[in-house]
């Protein structure tokens, strides 16, 4: 089974790519570094165009990319609204639009929110607006007969790299490998679409 991980290359996604190669599972992996999905968006249809001509058939797609902000509205650049914007909603809708040309059918499909996607955030808008919004891409795209099985994930936060010199303590945070290992446990289920909710305290 060939699984397609995007933001791959550390943290969650990371950490589903292991567990799955654990299980047998042929990953791909891509990081910023791989695969900028920030850049303007003539450049991320090229790359993901690009992307996909090149791998096998995705029977799993994860998509796990994303990154933080810290701001007011009035705050935020031009710039970091578009980079969200095309992590968040525009990269991951693309990217299942152009595996679905190509293949006609996406056996499973996982996408990562968090539990922003419920609760508005003053110095978040648009990160709570495009998790949301991936979810809400997840709900809709499981109505259609050619995907076959959606997990929608909305972990609280975790102890990740992310936190490295900002002065947090984060030893309380969720594990990424325990959020990985809860996440695949509830891919082993049977359904069609499932919308899910990680906590700190479960």
């Amino acid at each position: 089974m060939n699984v397609l991980i995007i933001g791959g290359s550390s943290g969650l996604g990371r950490e589903i790519g292991v567990q799955l190669k654990e299980r047998g599972y042929t990953v791909h992996a891509t990081g910023r570094r791989e695969l900028d999905i920030t850049s303007d968006l003539n450049d991320v249809r090229h790359a993901l165009d690009n992307m996909v001509n090149k791998i096998p058939t995705v029977d799993l797609l994860v998509y796990a990319a994303g990154f933080a902000e810290n701001g007011h509205i009035e705050d935020l650049s031009d710039e970091h609204i578009s980079q969200i914007v095309n992590v968040g909603i525009a990269a991951p809708a693309l990217l299942l639009q152009r595996i679905i040309r190509k293949q006609k059918i996406l056996p499973g499909f996982i996408a990562i929110t968090s539990t922003s996607q419920w609760i508005p955030r003053e110095k978040e808008p648009i990160y709570t607006a495009t998790k949301a919004g991936l979810a809400m891409l997840a709900q809709s795209i499981s109505l259609d007969s050619n995907i076959k099985k959606v997990l929608v994930v909305g972990p609280a936060v975790m102890n990740t790299n992310f936190w490295a010199g900002t002065g947090r303590d984060a030893s309380s945070l969720l594990s990424p490998q325990w959020v990985a290992k809860k996440i695949l446990e509830l891919w082993d289920e049977d359904y069609a679409y499932r919308l899910a909710r990680i906590l700190r305290d479960p």
